[in-house]
């Protein structure tokens, strides 16, 4: 059973690293090579995509096109537009968050500056859409048509899930449910994280709609399994194998469902205290007082709580995807979505 296991994680190793491979020479074909506009603009896109990172984004769209019996070259250039998303996303999200790391690396803003930064992921948003467009000619007009709308619908959904956590934080909302962070992860994360991907393979594939409806279940408990446990990482992970800052979400006051819960379960006067730290901007709070929301968390069990919670989405997701065997067959690509839906909470392991 050991020796299984290792196979599979060696084989889903290696096609996500030669998915990651064939994307960034598709991103650098999308970038323009420009002598005047390269170093102040298009070289400055390739900072995040070449950083060590996963690309399981567009893998998984690859995946899902190919094990439900489409080519390669009909997805290539969508995935690749996906990840261009992602990463202008993280670039305007460091900013938002004030965060200062990002890749095992400074993020974008604090070696170039906000500006710089903000503008270098607005023109990676304005280069996705020529290839989207180009789709009508490799996939026909209807195909293309209806992954623009599965695009614009993604930005919206992402940029929607954003506004909201910015007004919580603004507003110092802290009595909120577990509800309310599902709603929010899935707009925010599980668009363009999974829904996106997987549901432009199977467009691109022919997939039937009702089909897509079970695709769409899977990537509901996906997504939510996947940012709890993120968000679990933030907290307990080994920075440098994370790539990210240790505790960044208590510095930016992040609505974890791990914090949401602590602060549930606090006393009034520990709201009232942890409160007034959450409502300070990054810069104002004092390391003691973001040991102190870690102390919280800790004394509240809030960690197991996420990941009680994150194993039950998991669980859910992987019947969903059994839901799709009499349509999508065994095969490495199937293999590849298999195990990722695995790895999901398996990465806390």
């Amino acid at each position: 059973m050991d020796a299984q296991k290792s196979t599979a994680s060696s084989e889903f190793d290696l096609y996500l690293a030669q998915c990651r491979d064939l994307v960034i020479e598709e991103i650098k074909d999308i970038v323009p090579a420009d002598e005047r506009y390269g170093p102040v603009l298009y070289d400055l896109m390739l900072e995040y995509p070449l950083r060590r990172a996963k690309g399981f984004r567009p893998a998984l769209c690859m995946a899902t096109c190919r094990a439900l019996g489409g080519h390669l070259e009909q997805t290539l250039r969508t995935a690749a537009v996906l990840e261009m998303y992602h990463n202008a996303f993280l670039i305007h999200d460091d900013v938002e968050d004030g965060s200062l790391k990002r890749r095992g690396g400074p993020t974008l803003h604090q070696t170039y500056g906000v500006p710089i930064a903000v503008n270098v992921g607005d023109a990676m948003l304005a280069l996705s859409l020529q290839p989207l467009l180009d789709n009508m000619a490799l996939l026909g007009l209807g195909k293309a048509l209806r992954i623009l709308q599965m695009v614009a619908e993604m930005a919206r959904q992402s940029a929607e899930g954003q506004a909201l956590e910015l007004f919580w934080i603004r507003q110092g909302r802290w009595g909120l449910e577990d509800d309310d962070y599902r709603h929010l992860v899935h707009k925010k994360t599980g668009w363009y994280t999974f829904v996106a991907p997987i549901l432009i393979g199977a467009i691109i594939a022919g997939v039937e709609d009702e089909r897509q409806e079970t695709l769409r279940q899977l990537c509901w408990d996906l997504g939510i399994a996947f940012q709890i446990t993120d968000d679990v990482l933030n907290l307990v992970a080994n920075e440098n194998a994370y790539g990210k800052e240790i505790n960044g979400d208590l510095w930016e006051g992040k609505h974890t469902l791990i914090l949401m819960h602590a602060m549930r379960q606090a006393t009034d006067a520990q709201r009232a205290q942890h409160g007034a730290t959450l409502r300070k901007a990054r810069h104002e709070k004092t390391p003691q007082e973001v040991a102190d929301l870690r102390a919280l968390i800790d004394d509240k069990g809030s960690i197991g709580y996420a990941q009680e919670i994150a194993a039950a989405h998991a669980k859910a997701a992987a019947e969903h995807l059994r839901a799709t065997a009499d349509w999508m067959p065994p095969s490495i690509h199937r293999a590849f979505i298999q195990e990722l839906v695995q790895r999901v909470t398996s990465r806390l392991a």
